[in-house]
């Protein structure tokens, strides 16, 4: 890895980090709420948790997309990029543990 010549202040956060922990935030808030309705309603829950699940999951995977597109920008700071890349993957193996225990359950 190259050595950065800037002086910390000068670094910034990439867009496509910040913006895949948005979408990675989203889908976890989406996850919690289908969860919750499908509890609520005793497993009855219907189309709007699967509504939710497979919006959940897609906004995973554009966001595990951003995330990895973030690491490709060298001159930014790896916070967002880190967080970013860890929350979508988390939330891609939560979500296809959903849809694997939900079609087999």
């Amino acid at each position: 890895m190259p050595k950065r010549n800037h002086k910390p202040y000068d670094i910034k956060h990439s867009l496509d980090g910040i913006l895949s922990c948005i979408l990675g935030g989203i889908s976890a808030i989406l996850v919690i709420g289908e969860l919750a309705l499908t509890i609520r309603a005793k497993g009855q829950a219907g189309g709007m948790a699967g509504f939710m699940g497979i919006s959940a999951f897609l906004l995973t995977v554009v966001g595990l997309i951003f995330a990895i597109v973030s690491w490709k920008d060298e001159e930014t700071l790896d916070l967002f990029k880190r967080v970013g890349t860890l929350l979508n993957t988390i939330m891609i193996i939560v979500n296809l543990l959903i849809i694997v225990l939900g079609i087999f359950g």
